[in-house]
């Protein structure tokens, strides 16, 4: 087998250079096994006055289909000739079929060779181009349309923490009949609709905030980019549930904010304890790898979070030891321990403390969640306290700490942590 001959990080990700339209629709399929549904897909993208871009993606044989990119020019890309993929069994070769592709798509767009790209087929095809999308820039086109986009299946493998649109096919895509070329048609569609009416974003000269929140922070954050002149600050909020902290770091790696408000770090909660949170590890990092300032407060991170599935499972052991309260009927928050809130602590202090742009942290001492303020169902001193008399001697000197009168939601927070922010961008 081959060796790869680059990796993703290595493309440069960067629209490619303008023509006098953008309408080439790249097409992946596998035209040994979907070759008359994708011919259909490519008339129609031209009866959309768009041209396009068959990727071939065939394991089974090099015959030449007409496509404008190849399964070998794509295995060309990862460093491997077809005589050593095709000697590969069933499972090895569209494992490494899925890898490649994903390895040269990113430097196809880079290159001007399609300004969107669709999917259409199967649960392999799916999974394959949508490993291959993921990497591409925010705000191409981008269509996965298969028939296991349904039932219990989660978003996640194929959409991720890109803006992916994803369309259930219904029928089986196997052989051409009145449902397979309704779903066709309205993805080739789709996607020539979205080039066509494709508007350039004018540049806004303002201050861009990224700020994290939950519903039980919500009022806290909400009151504090209130707060914030929008004259002066474009503001985009994340909903910090496992998939939109990851999001946000994902746009902050893509350059997109000037300083963040982070005053939702529940999912490092989640990655450290568990919860239902999960899937946004290393929170806070793409921040101090961007060298970006950030104003932080540590919402939400007081409380673990457990789903309670149809069987009236998915509760920890020690529930009834635990401070709780309903979301709704299948989440339960609950209030950390106070030696957990020092392990998490010790955690923020450590990701903090690497940063070398500026950083506020802001620390209320009545609570980091609604749930928990004074007189509420997860109100516990000692475990807020733990936390903060645990963080304050770990930081380094450069980070500038607030403590604040109050729980996150109230006035005095959302007044510290705006005034924090003006002060940070002011510098």
């Amino acid at each position: 087998m081959g060796s790869k001959m680059q990796t993703n990080a290595e493309h440069e990700l960067l629209a490619p250079p303008l023509a006098n339209e953008k309408n080439k629709i790249a097409c992946i399929a596998s035209l040994d096994t979907k070759y008359q549904e994708t011919m259909y897909a490519c008339d129609e993208i031209r009866r959309c006055g768009c041209e396009p871009v068959l990727i071939d993606i065939s394991t089974k044989t090099l015959a030449d289909r007409g496509a404008q990119i190849g399964p070998e020019e794509i295995l060309r890309v990862y460093g491997m000739a077809w005589e050593d993929f095709d000697p590969l069994n069933k499972a090895d070769s569209i494992e490494t079929m899925a890898r490649a592709l994903e390895q040269a798509i990113p430097g196809f767009y880079s290159q001007g060779r399609f300004d969107g790209i669709i999917s259409i087929g199967g649960g392999q095809n799916a999974r394959m181009a949508a490993a291959a999308m993921k990497p591409l820039p925010f705000g191409i086109p981008k269509i996965i349309a298969s028939s296991l986009a349904c039932g219990k299946r989660t978003m996640e493998q194929y959409v991720g923490d890109n803006d992916i649109m994803v369309v259930h096919t219904v029928a089986d895509i196997s052989m051409l009949n009145d449902t397979t070329k309704t779903v066709i048609l309205n993805v080739c569609h789709a996607a020539a609709g979205m080039l066509k009416n494709f508007k350039t974003i004018q540049p806004d000269t303002r201050k861009k905030v990224a700020a994290t929140m939950l519903g039980i922070t919500s009022k806290g954050v909400e009151g504090t980019l209130n707060r914030l002149p929008d004259q002066q600050y474009e503001k985009t909020c994340f909903h910090a549930n496992g998939v939109g902290g990851r999001c946000m770091e994902t746009l902050i790696d893509a350059g997109k904010f000037d300083v963040i408000l982070d005053m939702t770090l529940h999912e490092i909660t989640c990655e450290i304890l568990g919860g239902y949170c999960t899937g946004a590890n290393h929170r806070l990092e793409a921040a101090i790898r961007s060298k970006i300032p950030m104003v932080v407060v540590p919402g939400a991170l007081d409380m673990l979070d457990f789903f309670i599935d149809e069987d009236g499972k998915g509760l920890p052991e020690d529930i009834n030891k635990r401070k709780t309260v309903y979301h709704n009927a299948s989440i339960c928050h609950t209030k950390i321990y106070p030696e957990e809130a020092v392990r998490l602590a010790q955690v923020l202090a450590q990701r903090l403390n690497r940063s070398q742009a500026p950083v506020t942290l802001i620390l209320p001492d009545e609570g980091f969640c609604e749930a928990a303020a004074l007189g509420g169902p997860l109100y516990d001193p000692k475990a807020d306290q733990a936390f903060i008399q645990t963080i304050r001697p770990l930081l380094k000197k450069e980070i500038k700490v607030v403590e604040v009168h109050g729980n996150i939601n109230s006035p005095s927070c959302q007044q510290a942590a705006a005034d924090a922010l003006i002060s940070i961008t002011a510098r």
